[in-house]
């Protein structure tokens, strides 16, 4: 456990000092474990990768009380500092680890060399979907209606081809974010998806390498914020996955791998 801003933080570390470094910081409803396949080849590419239980989920109490994505990314570079990384990093991040990643460039510029994000935005929530997400909180807060929640929760975050093609991610994503601590949990979901702030108009201000994946079937954060993130930062390319939602590292691993390990390459420190 790493102890931060945010509460202690459980960090799956694997790899060494001297490596490359990944830090692997995943979606909401979910935690170190969804990098599942990532790791093994990021490994044998002889990158060190760092991946992230966030705040409130996983083996991660969090801070308990609500909190910001600036906060989020400083978080990033306190675990770089206890992990005692120096050199600069690949951020890569999936929906909320894609709202930090920006945030972590623009704070501490000098720490980053690439950012490879998926299914993410820069953008706050559109009124309507931060009343979804208000509802959400009020919806996980009575245990009697889990099953309708949890529900919920999977379909928007797979898509119907993954659910049916592999219906025990679902089960695996429902089994363990309903086990978090709940009080926390519901203080997450509120600062990720309510409380969020724009940094859309900021983003122009980075030079740092940037590839975004959307998913094509991703309803929760359509592709247009992705190719809006591209078309801002001034060296980033937009890719759309087929077939996967708001999970493409989990729900299309092959392309998802092939895509983070062809930027690496491409990376001058890579």
């Amino acid at each position: 456990m790493i102890n931060t801003i945010l509460g202690s933080l459980y960090v799956d570390d694997q790899g060494e000092p001297d490596e490359p470094t990944v830090l692997l910081w995943p979606s909401l409803f979910t935690d170190h474990r969804m990098w599942r396949h990532q790791i093994a080849p990021l490994r044998e590419a002889g990158w060190r990768t760092i991946a992230i239980d966030p705040p409130g989920q996983g083996q991660s109490y969090g801070p308990g009380r609500d909190f910001t994505m600036d906060e989020c990314a400083e978080v990033a570079v306190q675990v770089l500092d206890a992990t005692g990384v120096r050199q600069p990093v690949v951020v890569i991040g999936d929906s909320w680890g894609g709202f930090v990643a920006p945030r972590i460039a623009m704070r501490a510029p000098n720490r980053l060399i690439g950012m490879v994000l998926f299914n993410t935005s820069a953008e706050r929530g559109t009124s309507f979907e931060r009343i979804k997400a208000v509802l959400l909180t009020k919806l996980l807060a009575i245990k009697a209606l889990d099953k309708v929640t949890i529900r919920l929760i999977v379909s928007g975050l797979l898509a119907p081809e993954t659910l049916s093609r592999e219906p025990e991610l679902g089960v695996d994503i429902a089994e363990h974010c309903i086990a978090w601590d709940r009080r926390q949990f519901i203080e997450t979901v509120r600062s990720v998806l309510v409380d969020r702030d724009p940094v859309l108009d900021a983003l122009p201000q980075l030079t740092v390498p940037a590839l975004i994946v959307s998913g094509k079937e991703d309803h929760t954060l359509p592709s247009f914020h992705s190719q809006r993130m591209a078309q801002k930062l001034s060296n980033a390319r937009h890719i759309e996955v087929a077939g996967a939602a708001h999970l493409v590292p989990l729900e299309a691993p092959h392309e998802a791998n092939s895509l983070i390990l062809d930027f690496l390459r491409d990376l001058p420190r890579a």
